[in-house]
């Protein structure tokens, strides 16, 4: 059951939750930061270095490798970044959604409590 608040109140809450469904922020941590995609390129181009040192891989096929996996660790990095940040904004939507509908339920409950005030204090 909602509580009772008065038509001010929850037309601020309005007010204040559709200003946020406008400016949804969508936060990002570890693997799904560019810093992250950048140290993974970094780290395997390391480790075809370290190929190239102990005689595993030559030269020529070490520069291969590191663009081969420069492009598709970016290419990926796209990829996920672009898909992860879609997926938040949406949560981020529906959550505020439904937060938006519970504030208008209030919002219509108080507007009728003030209307059986008003009416009663008519009679």
């Amino acid at each position: 059951m909602a509580t009772k608040k008065s038509v001010e109140t929850v037309r601020e809450e309005l007010r204040v939750l559709n200003a946020a469904a406008d400016d949804v922020n969508v936060d990002s941590n570890n693997w799904l930061t560019p810093e992250f995609w950048t140290m993974a390129i970094g780290a395997v181009s390391n480790l075809i270095a370290v190929g190239v040192l102990i005689g595993w891989v030559d030269q020529s096929q070490a520069e291969t490798l590191v663009k081969a996996v420069t492009a598709i660790v970016g290419a990926t990095q796209v990829v996920v970044l672009n898909s992860a940040l879609i997926w938040k904004y949406l949560a981020g939507r529906t959550e505020l959604r439904a937060q938006m509908i519970d504030a208008r339920y209030r919002y219509m409950e108080a507007v009728a409590v003030e209307k059986m005030r008003a009416e009663r204090v008519g009679n």
